[in-house]
């Protein structure tokens, strides 16, 4: 079987978050279990050639596609015009694409090849103020081409129950056309650094803490990332409460400026682009690890802090309940609610919870091991091949 993957950025060539390594990820997997997979992504801003890497074939396809929202979305066009070109003239059994990559070659296609398109989020059934002129760029641009796609492909992936019920209603595309592919965590790998790790917290200066936070994510609003500062500063009115923060992005001036408003700059360890080891051990010196998101699929930081073994504490969005069981593992919060987060804080601190919560989330997590992911995929990639 070959499997040609199109996204417009990956891991390790582009500026990356969960997407683009669960991209990488759900490639490295089918590649060990004998799958051949080339990948098609846009041209890296340093001038990379076509490569292997982890025994996946890169392509890259121009022009280099911005993360900035306001410049990517005519450069994401002109890639697709490019791709489907290239797309026309590769042989494969099964296309899987991500976003809106299959618009052009769905409309070109000739083959007996199968398509699944993978959304990721683009779809938009969460609440986004914009202005008339907005919306309607939304919708030329990324919604008419996404509807296109679901509607044309053989196969719709997606994370999870609740995404497959927004998007068919969206789109009126029957559920029978979904197949099921969540995030998932390498935990051998993930056990193994923490295993090796030298950090403590006396050495970090917070071994005095009452409880210590963690939060790991791209620093940009739909993080919320601000709405788990403000929680900081209500806990710390009674408790000493400290956080680990692991990302960056642009809302990293506005949260220094709200850290220094709430007098608690010096509640917050902040780590800028840490590699995966460290990243791991760093969770592991926490107690409970915070994800605050406003909309989202299933974060990948979710299922990373429930294999070290930490209990949640998440926005009750999209596909969050999945693995976030209120009251077992952790709890869900409405999103935007500071109070919320500080009182679940409080919650499982004053209710000694920690340990306990923290074994269930290890065991939940494992059912999300790619090595199991990844067998259920080529199930269903065979299942399209036959239909």
């Amino acid at each position: 079987m070959k499997v040609v993957m199109t996204a417009i950025r990956v891991y390790p060539f582009h500026k990356y978050g969960g997407a683009e390594i669960y991209i990488y990820n759900l490639a490295k997997y089918l590649v060990r279990e004998g799958i051949e997979v080339k990948m098609f992504t846009s041209k890296p801003e340093q001038g990379v050639e076509n490569v292997v890497y982890d025994g996946i074939k890169y392509e890259f396809v121009s022009p280099h596609v911005p993360t900035d929202v306001k410049r990517s979305l005519i450069s994401y066009h002109f890639f697709n015009i490019n791709l489907a070109r290239k797309l026309c003239k590769e042989d494969f059994d099964i296309l899987h694409s991500f976003g809106m990559t299959a618009h052009n070659y769905l409309k070109k296609r000739k083959k007996i090849s199968k398509v699944i398109v993978e959304p990721f989020g683009l779809y938009g059934t969460h609440e986004v103020k914009q202005n008339f002129a907005k919306k309607y760029l939304r919708k030329l641009l990324i919604e008419k081409p996404l509807e296109y796609c679901v509607k044309n492909a053989d196969a719709i992936a997606v994370e999870g129950n609740i995404q497959a019920k927004e998007i068919s209603e969206k789109f009126e595309v029957s559920e029978d056309k979904f197949i099921y592919i969540p995030d998932g965590v390498e935990i051998e790998f993930i056990e193994e650094s923490i295993k090796k790790s030298e950090l403590s917290r006396e050495a970090l200066g917070i071994g005095d803490a009452d409880i210590i936070l963690v939060n790991v994510n791209r620093l940009v609003k739909n993080k919320g990332v601000i709405y788990l500062i403000d929680a900081l500063g209500i806990l710390n009115k009674c408790l000493d409460v400290r956080l680990i923060l692991i990302g960056s992005g642009p809302e990293e001036n506005r949260i220094k400026m709200r850290l220094k408003e709430l007098g608690i700059e010096q509640k917050v360890l902040h780590f800028k682009n840490v590699p995966d080891k460290k990243k791991f051990q760093l969770i592991s010196l926490a107690d409970i690890s915070v994800t605050p998101t406003l909309f989202e699929g299933l974060p990948i930081v979710i299922l990373e802090a429930m294999a070290c073994g930490k209990p949640v504490i998440a926005s009750n969005v999209t596909e969050v309940p999945q693995v976030v069981k209120h009251g077992v593992n952790g709890f869900l919060v409405p999103p935007r609610d500071p109070e919320a987060i500080a009182n679940a804080v409080l919650e499982i601190y004053e209710s000694g919870f920690i340990e306990k919560m923290g074994c269930e989330s290890k065991k939940i997590a494992r059912n999300y091991d790619w090595n199991a992911i990844t067998e259920r995929v080529i199930r269903d990639y065979k299942k399209v091949l036959e239909g």
